[in-house]
Formats: C-alpha cells, structure tokens, sequence
C-alpha cells in the first residue's frame, strides 16, 4: 500500500495514529455516546459500520479520506469494545464468557494472515477484511435477544471508581508494554512470520477457556498478576530469539487474559451501575498506553542501536505492569488478594 501511493514513512505512521488517536476519542465518548442511544443498539451500529469503513478504504480514496476512515474504525472499535463487555457484564457474562468474547481478536489475527497474502492488491485486502467482518456482524447477531441493558449510573460515592485507580495504572503500563512487543517483534522474529503471526493469533483464541477458568476460580486480582507473569516471560527477547513459537504462543494465550482479569475485577470492586463507565476509562487508559508504547520503545532502541533494546523496553514496562499489580488492587477483596 505505502509503495503503491508512494506514501512517506510520515504518512505511513499517520494512518497508524489516527487509528489509535481514533480509539482514544472513541474510549472517551463511549460510556455518553452508548448510554444516550442505548448500549445494545450502539454497540451493533458501531460493528456494522466498521464493517463499511473497511470495504470503502478498498475503493483506493485520497489520503485524506484514508486518514478519516482510520479515524472513524478507531472511535467504532472503542465503541465495540466497551459496548460488548458492558452489555455482556450486564447480561451476567462469567469470566469465560468475557475471556471469549476479547479472543476474538485473536480470530482476525490469524483469519488476516490467512487471507491478505491471497490480495492481489492491497485495496482488494482491505474489500477482503470488510467482507469477513460484514459475515461476522452477522454471526453476532445469534445472542441480540439475550443481552441486556446496563443497569442506571449510580450517581454520587458509590459510583466511585477509586477502588480500581491502581488498576488503572497498570493497564495503562500494561496497554504500553504489550504494544511494544506487538510493534517490533516482526523485526526481531527469525522464521515464518507468517506462521508466527498464526501461532499467536490461533493461541489468542483459547483466552476465554484459559483465563477465563484462571479468574472464575481465583479472581481478577491474581488473573491480572499471573496473566502479566506470563507475558514478561514470552516477551523475553532470549526466549524469542531461541523459541519463537513458543513466544508467540505464550504471548497468544496471555496478552488478552490482562483484559479479561481486569474486567471481571470492575465485577468484583465496582456496583452494576458503574461498570459501563469503568469499561470506558479503562479503554481511555489502555488506549494511552497503547499510544505511548511504540515510541517510548522505539526511542529506547534507537538509543540502543536496535530492535532488540525496544524489546527489551517492552518486556520492562510489562514488569512494571507486573509490580504495580502485586500490590492490592482496591477494596472488596476476595481470596485472590
């Protein structure tokens, strides 16, 4: 795509950032937006026309329009992610259910790298992903009539989210470190990236019955503790360079688990009436994190003369992740504290 328009690396990097700049909005808006026009409605809109803002960057439009469309898929997928947990949460969704629901990703990751080398054009690629994506908006449809509304805000102290500031911290720290490793690990892979990109994708959809049993049994607490243990692991820059699959598949199996543990924490800490709105800060974090990542790590390799340094950084900001979460993580303990 970039050699086909003659991109710069500036204009490259610039539909990456209004991507994530996009989900940032999106994260931020999303508790108001979604609670205005209903969280069940909202939440399908917003898939369906991600689906579309896909097949139209397929028609080849000017860079600007590009930009804007990767804007838009950003703020729709903070929509989606946010709307789906809460409507989820709201519907009695266990840990498993949540832990299936956020593999998901792990799907597109392996369904893209099972498709797009097929392209024979990059707009085809984007046509491709926008078609898979209409056929999954319709699969999602099977649960419409069993999820429910969020319950009402609660209004005043018992609203507050002080119980999960900490957590905060660390799925910010979380959100910069897991990011890292995502953005140079292609550099660093020796071997298929083809095949590693499906091993972690495949490993990323075995979330749901992982953490999902780890945080039902334990609590989200420990889910998010042991979920980021093993994420410093894979991370380790001499696991992947001896091991890559096995990075790739630790990485897979565990990188969501954080997002599972720390959803069924808000559960745990958190009235009904508050989770919709703790969903959407945690996004709003995450997202500032997931933004940060790439260049606090990418200026720690420039200054170290390679990729391996901005792994490195990856690997340090997830066991800070790590050490901020072993302390408690807010009020209303169960036996994971």
């Amino acid at each position: 795509m970039q050699a086909s328009l003659q991109l710069t690396l500036a204009q490259a990097g610039l539909l990456g950032s209004a991507n994530t700049g996009g989900y940032l909005l999106g994260a931020v808006l999303s508790h108001k937006v979604l609670a205005a026009v209903g969280y069940r409605r909202g939440f399908y809109a917003a898939l369906l026309l991600q689906s579309v803002a896909l097949l139209l960057m397929g028609l080849g439009p000017s860079l600007g329009v590009m930009i804007f469309l990767r804007a838009a898929q950003g703020v729709l997928g903070a929509f989606v992610f946010v709307g789906g947990a809460a409507l989820l949460l709201a519907s009695g969704g266990r840990a498993g259910a949540l832990g299936a629901y956020f593999g998901g990703v792990g799907g597109g990751i392996a369904i893209s790298v099972l498709v797009l080398p097929f392209a024979s054009r990059w707009e085809s690629g984007w046509v491709a992903l926008g078609a898979l994506s209409l056929l999954m908006v319709v699969i999602s449809f099977l649960p419409f009539r069993r999820l429910r509304e969020p319950a009402p805000p609660v209004l005043g102290r018992g609203g507050s989210l002080a119980p999960i500031a900490l957590a905060m911290l660390v799925y910010a720290l979380y959100g910069a470190g897991y990011i890292g490793y995502m953005t140079f690990v292609t550099s660093g892979v020796t071997g298929s990236l083809t095949l590693f990109w499906l091993v972690l994708g495949v490993a990323t959809l075995f979330n749901g019955a992982v953490w999902g049993f780890v945080v039902g049994r334990f609590g989200g607490a420990a889910g998010i503790r042991l979920s980021l243990t093993v994420l410093v692991v894979a991370s380790l820059s001499p696991l992947l360079s001896v091991a890559p699959l096995l990075s790739a598949v630790l990485f897979g199996l565990s990188f969501l688990g954080v997002i599972t543990a720390i959803t069924d924490l808000f559960r745990e800490r958190l009235p009904p009436g508050a989770w919709p709105r703790a969903m959407a800060l945690s996004t709003a974090v995450f997202a500032v994190g997931q933004a940060l990542g790439p260049s606090l790590t990418g200026v720690v390799g420039d200054l170290a003369g390679g990729v391996g340094g901005s792994l490195w950084a990856s690997t340090v900001l997830l066991a800070a992740a790590l050490l901020a979460g072993l302390l408690p993580l807010g009020r209303g303990a169960r036996k994971s504290e």
